[in-house]
């Protein structure tokens, strides 16, 4: 982008607007770019020439089944930036039951093929055993723009535009860092590390960062 076209995105991330069910084609592949080196995703699901498209899959179930219903999915208008979050009643979405889980087997294994069935299996365990169950808060689900887009603030301009709505609940926010590179950002923002794990010993580290609510 040229520094008129970046400051007009920064604008626009700055202004996000509600994405809903129309727009899940558009979020997922934007998703699936910003989160095509993360780390954690890429030992978890399909390596090599499946690995997007397994990010792909996993985008459409987490927007369409986990999020959408909870009305708190962000993007700008040019598709440049996006965030999702849930609410403190929406937590529960991030925890699968067991028949919920068999159901999906079919789904989950073409993302991870069968060799990395149990890498995704046990993210999902270490992520929900490390999520504070109290006080309720907002849970920041993914944050990203694409690759094309990197460098020029537009993450910084969404989250401070969504963290609004969190701040105006005056309730604190979580959210799982699966990529170092990010640390900093979400620090500029009020998060702090309270917690780091991984999902096996051979997986790559997760930071689960808190920030308090701010008192109106």
């Amino acid at each position: 982008m040229d520094p008129e076209q970046a400051a007009r995105a920064r604008t626009l991330a700055a202004a996000p607007i509600k994405a809903g069910a129309a727009d899940i084609p558009r979020l997922k592949a934007l998703l699936a770019d910003a989160f095509r080196d993360d780390p954690c995703l890429q030992w978890t699901f399909r390596s090599g020439a499946g690995f997007l498209p397994a990010l792909g899959k996993y985008f459409d179930f987490a927007l369409a089944s986990q999020c959408l219903q909870h009305d708190a999915m962000f993007m700008s208008a040019d598709g440049n930036a996006a965030a999702v979050w849930l609410p403190p009643a929406g937590l529960k979405a991030l925890s699968l039951p067991p028949t919920q889980m068999l159901r999906m087997l079919p789904r989950l294994i073409s993302m991870t093929g069968l060799a990395r069935m149990t890498r995704a299996i046990a993210t999902g365990d270490a992520m929900e055993k490390h999520h504070p169950p109290q006080p309720p808060h907002w849970y920041l689900f993914f944050i990203g723009v694409p690759s094309h887009a990197r460098g020029l603030g537009l993450g910084s301009s969404m989250l401070e535009a969504t963290l609004k709505h969190v701040d105006a609940e005056a309730m604190p926010a979580y959210l799982d860092n699966s990529n170092p590179k990010n640390t900093r950002l979400y620090e500029r923002h009020g998060f702090r590390v309270v917690s780091e794990y991984r999902a096996r010993k051979d997986a790559p580290p997760f930071w689960g960062m808190w920030r308090d609510a701010v008192k109106n």
